[in-house]
């Protein structure tokens, strides 16, 4: 299997020029025409660690987000492999994509107000929900908020250039934690530093803080879990606000992923249902006609990409499941009728 891949001392070069504003090309409002004229889609992802986004021992991108990025390409592209992975920072990942360095952000990044507005950026459905949380050593002897604040003082580690920090911040005022935050420039430092021992605690999204305690901890019974979330985290794609076209076909590429589990259609049986008389499941595979007109795609985009990459359920249960390392529970992540929050709106 062949992956497009700019390697990372490449993409962290590249993207360190486009933050200091050096020279790039002038981003594009017709984004497909751009992705077609290059045979591969350019997808900016952050190396979050195992399950959500990281370079296996091959350099290829592994992980859920990676996979989204992979039914993307095959949706526009009919090839899950055209990709071209382009890893950015948290500090610049927002003006990297607006730079044209990449034609999606495929990342463990939160939806926002002011993200949304002031920095013109355009935010799909979430992937994925979540909340901020707390990783602590076990050794400094809390196992929560609560218990914390009986302490004379802990250091916390925390990522610069994310909405982490600014809840940290908050809460720190609003309840006079007795919090000394350790701030760093990228999430590597982050989680060197807590596993060298430098800091008491560090702060991120709860998924990856599971996956850094299961994947890093020598023993992961040398590290706490605080059962306390401080935020909310919706998680997803963003594009740049100038392409309501591709704004359309990333979301719907999303929803396509919800509605195929939905219709319990996977990537091995999706052959067998393009004889189904449900007209919703007709449409999405594309042999009733109608809905790739509208994404200027092929009417085939979803039968490929569910061919090529499957369904929500199989993307979150090979990377995050309980197939994977992480054995993670659905929860707010599983489809509506399910208890959860996925939903796909009416494929007519």
């Amino acid at each position: 299997m062949t992956y497009f891949i700019l390697r990372r001392a490449v993409a962290v070069f590249l993207i360190g020029l486009l933050a200091a504003g050096a020279a790039a090309q002038p981003a594009s409002a017709d984004t497909l025409s751009d992705v077609r004229d290059r045979g591969l889609l350019r997808c900016g992802v952050i190396n979050s660690g195992v399950g959500l986004s990281e370079l296996d021992d091959q350099g290829h991108w592994q992980g859920f987000f990676p996979e989204f990025c992979r039914f993307l390409a095959a949706a526009v592209l009919g090839n899950a492999q055209a990709v071209e992975f382009v890893e950015v920072s948290y500090v610049v990942r927002f003006d990297a994509l607006n730079s044209g360095a990449f034609d999606v952000l495929m990342a463990n990044t939160t939806w926002t107000m002011s993200r949304d507005t002031d920095l013109k950026l355009s935010f799909t459905h979430p992937l994925f929900y979540d909340g901020q949380g707390f990783l602590g050593h076990a050794s400094i002897g809390a196992r929560n908020l609560r218990e914390l604040a009986a302490l004379d003082r802990v250091t916390v580690c925390v990522s610069e250039g994310t909405t982490t920090i600014v809840n940290l911040r908050d809460l720190v005022t609003s309840q006079d934690l007795p919090i000394e935050i350790v701030s760093f420039q990228s999430i590597e430092g982050v989680y060197d530093s807590f596993f060298a021992r430098d800091c008491d605690l560090m702060t991120q999204d709860r998924v990856a803080l599971v996956s850094q305690r299961q994947n890093r901890a020598s023993d992961p019974d040398d590290f706490v879990l605080f059962p306390n979330v401080i935020s909310k985290e919706p998680l997803g794609p963003a594009v740049r606000q100038d392409d309501q076209r591709w704004f359309d076909i990333v979301q719907w590429c999303v929803f396509a992923t919800f509605a195929a589990e939905e219709m319990g259609i996977a990537a091995a049986t999706v052959e067998q249902f393009e004889t189904s008389s449900n007209p919703e499941v007709r449409r999405l595979l594309g042999v009733d006609p109608g809905l790739g007109k509208g994404l200027g795609l092929p009417e085939r985009w979803a039968f490929d990409a569910i061919r090529q990459v499957g369904s929500y359920a199989e993307i979150f249960e090979r990377t995050l499941g309980h197939e994977s390392s992480m054995m993670l529970d659905r929860g707010l992540n599983a489809l509506w009728r399910d208890g959860g929050l996925l939903y796909a709106p009416p494929l007519r």
